[in-house]
């Protein structure tokens, strides 16, 4: 089966040499990986280490990271369509883990769990996939988008369908799309990791929040209960779940408000 792995950059070069050898170590006999690089007019060598792997690039301007891998999805190969950021790393067997569940559930997308790391690679907790159970009312009454898209894959046909990403949207584009999505179809979870979401501070959303929770509100609108009430009851009992799945990123996250209230801790790592 060909994945096709979608990275957007633009003057990414830091991290994405660890980035392309992580998509490279999920080439297997079960999985060919594909992977394509979208770049918006980088200047500082990342185009000439994508050409030193012989990666396919796609370049030219666009109107944002979901316009990007939109470019890199509908002109590539792969049965699955997956979107792995520049600063962001595949783990090993993620691959075969995803394309496995989605041929033995035949359900038309897969959505896994995720680790976060630091700057350095550093290990600051892990996400579980969330529930089987989740609809688009209760998806969206919680705070963030909750499904992690670098450890999402979608059939081919499914994301045509879907159009993929609204580019309207600048930092909820996956938020959108999912919400969409789970409109449509239910997805099949895998309970292991799949990826780590680097997290640095300089992450898009986190440096215009304003942005992000403005777009966020136009898909709990689009796709949410229209009960204040109901709201707040879906996103508690996705908070309890969250949790109760997550123990170990429940109490760093704890810890680390404790620790950042003391000027111990950094807020990017929260």
């Amino acid at each position: 089966m060909i994945v096709t792995v979608v990275t957007p950059t633009l003057n990414a070069v830091v991290y994405l040499r660890e980035c392309i050898e992580s998509a490279r170590r999920n080439e297997s006999k079960n999985v060919e990986v594909e992977h394509v690089i979208v770049d918006g007019g980088s200047t500082d060598g990342t185009v000439e280490l994508c050409e030193s792997y012989g990666l396919r690039i796609i370049q030219g301007k666009d109107k944002g990271i979901f316009d990007a891998i939109n470019k890199g999805s509908f002109n590539s190969s792969g049965e699955l369509l997956g979107f792995l950021g520049a600063d962001d790393v595949l783990l090993e067997g993620g691959l075969e883990a995803i394309a496995g569940a989605y041929r033995h559930s035949c359900k038309r997308w897969v959505v896994g769990g995720i680790r976060w790391i630091d700057e350095h690679g550093n290990i600051l907790g892990g996400l579980a996939a969330p529930p089987s159970w989740l609809v688009p009312r209760i998806f969206v009454s919680f705070s963030w988008c909750s499904i992690m898209h670098m450890a999402t894959y979608i059939s081919r046909d499914f994301y045509t369908e879907l159009g993929g990403f609204n580019t309207d949207f600048k930092l909820a584009g996956d938020f959108d799309l999912f919400a969409r999505a789970l409109s449509k179809a239910p997805y099949e979870r895998v309970s292991s990791q799949i990826a780590c979401y680097r997290r640095t501070g300089m992450n898009y959303s986190a440096t215009n929040p304003q942005l992000a929770a403005h777009e966020a509100s136009l898909v709990q609108k689009a796709f949410g209960p229209k009960s204040k009430l109901e709201r707040r009851m879906w996103r508690a009992l996705m908070q309890v779940w969250l949790n109760f799945r997550n123990p170990q990123w429940f109490f760093r996250r704890k810890l680390g408000a404790i620790l950042w209230r003391l000027g111990l801790q950094e807020k990017k790592y929260l």
